[in-house]
């Protein structure tokens, strides 16, 4: 891709590309039951694409489908709104879905999820290929977009509900939902943002080690203001509660405030200097403050690389009388595609998040995840992923001993047949390990097959 700094794109072109987008990549299935290992991790460093979770990064043939025409839009039109609906069923046997060391209990789950998008507007820039619902959230607000590109006015809403059916563990049946919101509009020199996400959840958490059911809301506020074509200031506001089921568990709400001074030092490399501000309420337990100082690099060559790394240090303090703490942060995710038929992701972080099982003990996160991705002729792709996360704890309070450390390691292998225009298949196999000093460690191994349509 050329670069979107210093080059104009016309609004009627990045408007079809905005069309283009979103029949297509919004609609990536969800994968029926694969869990995510830890809860999902507050992404304070939004990025273009990049694996979306410790996990594996998502596997559908409509990632590259993005490149190929379209001959209409969406599938109804409201005002200024397209609507572009998809669907998926699957079926996954799941050979520990509680994830439990001894008396291992195995089942086949079926997966029905509906889903709709509504989109409107003019995303100002020319999308990237391959790029995700979350990296066109996000990319007229990066900070190598400079003055020159179209003004953004861009409205996204998506809402996924997901049906889980267990063939003999009924009481695990569940309805998981998904509601995500995007707006955005730009004027001369200043870019405002807005995001509010919803996720109801049914799934297996490595931390609690059992199935639960939790809901997320999160709300952000974001600003860009252009000094010059080469340097740019971000301001950003989040809200973030995290909520269970089960009393028993561990709830909490976030606030932080982002700051960033960017500039761009060529064609290729924009390097910033971030503040973070975080405020932590803790459920039942003392709350927590932190502050983040980050050093952040972009590197994009063209549409063959794109790279990311934030890394520095957090000094953070709790109310319960524990040592404050100054640990290193990093966070990397890079994406690499030497040819058309072959992509290949990467991410890294370092990062500390508070315990649904232990509220007076946060737990740092150490690991990355990779994955590669390959067109065999037309209509099949292959992939292969996997991540390794390295898990210890730390006590919040004075008093309180933690001792608790894990490692937890995936693999996914899988395969996908486009038969149809609108008509995807696929199959996937699944391996995770726990290893725990405590008794959280198990071997969990999960088989799936999918069809999805979307419009």
């Amino acid at each position: 891709m050329k670069n979107q700094r210093r080059t104009k794109r016309p609004a009627t072109r990045s408007r079809a590309a905005l069309g283009l987008a979103f029949g297509l990549a919004g609609l990536l299935p969800a994968h029926a039951a694969e869990p995510v290992p830890w809860g999902e991790i507050p992404n304070l460093w939004k990025k273009p694409v990049t694996p979306e979770d410790t996990t594996a990064p998502p596997d559908t043939a409509a990632r590259e489908a993005l490149t190929k025409p379209r001959p209409k839009s969406g599938l109804a039109r409201l005002g200024p709104l397209e609507f572009f609906p998809r669907a998926t069923v699957s079926a996954l046997f799941d050979d520990n879905i509680e994830i439990q060391k001894t008396n291992q209990q195995s089942d086949v789950i079926w997966t029905l999820s509906p889903a709709v998008m509504m989109v409107g507007g003019n995303p100002g820039v020319e999308l990237p290929r391959g790029i995700t619902f979350e990296g066109l959230r996000m990319l007229p607000r990066q900070p190598y977009i400079g003055l020159d590109a179209e003004p953004a006015k861009m409205l996204l809403l998506d809402y996924a509900p997901s049906y889980q059916l267990f063939t003999d563990h009924d009481k695990y049946n569940a309805l998981n939902h998904s509601a995500l919101f995007t707006g955005i509009y730009s004027l001369s020199r200043l870019t405002l943002g807005a995001d509010v996400d919803f996720r109801k959840t049914s799934d297996t958490v490595g931390d609690v080690g059992r199935r639960i059911t939790s809901q997320e809301l999160s709300a952000r506020l974001t600003t860009k203001y252009d000094l010059s074509d080469r340097t740019c200031v971000q301001v950003n506001g989040e809200y973030r509660d995290m909520s269970y089921d089960d009393a028993r568990l561990t709830g909490s709400r976030q606030w932080v405030n982002q700051n960033w001074i960017n500039r761009q030092l060529s064609g290729k490399i924009n390097a910033g200097l971030g503040l973070t501000l975080g405020y932590w309420d803790v459920d039942r337990f003392p709350s927590q403050t932190f502050e983040q100082l980050l050093l952040r690099g972009i590197y994009r060559f063209a549409e063959k690389m794109d790279v990311t790394l934030a890394v520095g240090g957090e000094y953070r303090q709790s109310g319960g009388g524990g040592s404050a703490t100054l640990d290193p942060v990093v966070m990397l995710a890079g994406s690499y595609r030497p040819v058309d038929a072959t992509s290949f992701t990467l991410e890294a972080h370092r990062q500390q998040h508070t315990s649904p099982t232990y509220g007076n003990q946060n737990y740092t996160l150490t690991g990355f995840s990779g994955g590669v991705r390959q067109r065999l002729g037309e209509k099949w792709h292959v992939s292969l992923n996997g991540g390794y996360d390295m898990v210890d704890y730390r006590a919040t309070v004075s008093g309180v001993t933690a001792s608790r450390s894990d490692d937890y390691f995936s693999v996914r292998v899988g395969v996908d047949y486009q038969f149809a225009e609108r008509w995807t298949s696929g199959a996937y196999h699944v391996y995770r390990r726990n290893s725990s000093n405590t008794g959280y460690g198990y071997d969990n191994n999960q088989f799936g097959v999918q069809v999805s349509w979307r419009f």
